[in-house]
Parts: C-alpha cells; structure tokens; sequence
C-alpha cells in the first residue's frame, strides 16, 4: 500500500471506531429530572458484602467505587475511610493477589 492509502485506512478506522458508540437504543421511557441512576453507597451497601474479588474484578471503576462505598459505610473499621479512586485502585491489585472467591469485605478492611 502506498502512504497515503495507510493513512486513509487509519482514519477510516478511526472513524468507524468513534461512530460504533454513537445512538442506540437509550429506553422507551424518559429520565426522570434529577435522575441520575446512581444508587449511593446505600443503596450498594447489601450487594457489596456479597462480592467476591474475582467479581470485584469484573466490575468497571464506577461499580468498584460504589462496592467499596459500601462496605466502607457498613464496617466500623472504615470509618472515617474516604473513598477515592487511589483506593479502589489499592483494592483492585489486591484482589488480583486474593484468592477469586474472597470477599470484598476482608479486601477493604485490610486496607482500612
């Protein structure tokens, strides 16, 4: 391929890449104003105690955050522990280290 042609595929590519996230389908129902859809560390705190470090794993930053909200608010130890990214950040290598099936919870009060 000539020069030019390599960098009108990379573009093309680029391109296409860019656009795949565009549309879809949003719902049928409009948001509610105010409505983020973000549950708090309330609303993770049940589900966080059931998470294993294999799942913790799978989870995407904002997920992670919201787990370790959790058990943050609902274990003693953490009290006082601010959640922030460095932390979620200390916890996912942990749990990379941990066992697959061993609780977020003993993870997180490690590290508190």
């Amino acid at each position: 391929m000539r020069p030019g042609r390599i960098e009108l595929c990379v573009w093309a590519a680029v391109a296409a890449l860019a656009f795949a996230g565009c549309g879809g389908d949003d719902g049928d129902e409009p948001a509610e104003p105010g409505a983020t859809g973000a549950q708090g560390a309330s609303g993770a705190e049940g589900e966080s105690s059931d998470v294993t470090a294999e799942e913790f794993l799978a989870k995407l930053l904002p997920e992670k955050e919201l787990a370790v909200e959790g058990v943050v608010a609902s274990e003693p130890a953490c009290e006082g522990v601010k959640v922030e990214p460095s932390l979620v950040l200390v916890l996912s290598d942990a749990a990379s280290n941990a066992d697959p099936d061993t609780p977020l919870t003993e993870l997180v009060t490690a590290e508190c």
